[in-house]
């Protein structure tokens, strides 16, 4: 199937979806009048749900697989599969909650860094409260950059908008400032070392951090051996993901979904970049 044919069955599944929502309406109004309220509520609810699910799926593969096969090496992307909690829990970056959720998983390479990228959504749910029973911490991407040399020691940069975080025992004492008052008015630098942390963190990788958190809700970032840990966190939207109830413009969905991929790319570019300089 075409971009373009892809494109007129999603916008024909979201008029579905929304003709689905509407049936279920009508069924809430007369769920008193059984057995017709019910029927009406169930087979609005199966339309809805069927129309999403296939509109999802559809999304996945023009937005998502094949603008990832473009940019990358060796791309398998699976898209109801994802990090696990345990995984995201030992990032130790965004703080956890008691529902947790991942899907669109990403796996790549390029220039022999392996990627692993998923969306993530973590959120407390409250029974006890009266409105707003849902707290979400964090709902985003998050990926794993795998470098081929060692890149760090467990540095920990959050931006001043990252505000749901989570920190190892002892890190807390161990805020310190970058050393550049642009960077400390933008950024909170955790090591597990204090002494000598200035310089620790790569300029251009929180240059490039600088861009991504003007551009989102809060950004995270661990230098963990040869691993960077990246957290983007969108707050009410997720990364490779359509709304539901939005026209696709395939224009601007691929235009957003190259702007994530161009940021993945431009994180190991400048990584790679700052570790020639340190070996000169």
């Amino acid at each position: 199937m075409s971009k373009s044919d892809s494109l007129l069955r999603m916008e024909q599944l979201r008029k579905k979806a929304e003709r689905g929502a509407e049936l279920e309406a009508w069924g809430y109004v007369g769920i008193l009048l059984l057995p017709v309220g019910l029927g009406l509520l169930f087979a609005g609810s199966r339309m809805r749900e069927n129309a999403n699910q296939e509109m999802d799926e559809l999304y996945k593969e023009v937005f998502i697989r094949e603008p990832l096969t473009g940019n990358f090496e060796n791309v398998s992307f699976e898209p109801y599969e994802g990090f696990s909690e345990e995984m995201v829990d030992g990032f130790r970056l965004c703080r956890m909650g008691n529902e947790f959720d991942s899907e669109a998983y990403g796996r790549c390479d390029r220039n022999g860094v392996h990627i692993e990228l998923s969306d993530v959504t973590v959120r407390d749910y409250d029974r006890l409260a009266k409105k707003n029973n849902y707290t979400t911490f964090f709902k985003g991407r998050m990926m794993v950059l795998q470098f081929p040399d060692r890149i760090g020691s467990g540095e920990t940069v959050f931006s001043r908008s990252f505000s749901d975080r989570a920190l190892s025992p002892g890190e807390e004492q161990g805020k310190v400032s970058i050393g550049n008052a642009e960077y400390d008015g933008k950024f909170d630098l955790y090591v597990s070392e204090p002494k000598d942390a200035s310089g620790r963190v790569l300029p251009r990788l929180l240059e490039k951090l600088g861009s991504l958190s003007e551009r989102h809700k809060g950004v995270a970032a661990k230098l963990d051996g040869n691993r960077l840990i990246l957290a983007v966190n969108d707050g009410d939207g997720e990364a490779f993901y359509r709304k539901k109830k939005k026209k696709v413009s395939l224009e601007e969905e691929l235009a957003k979904v190259q702007g994530d991929i161009d940021d993945i790319k431009a994180m190991i570019e400048c990584v790679e970049i700052q570790m020639k300089v340190r070996a000169i």
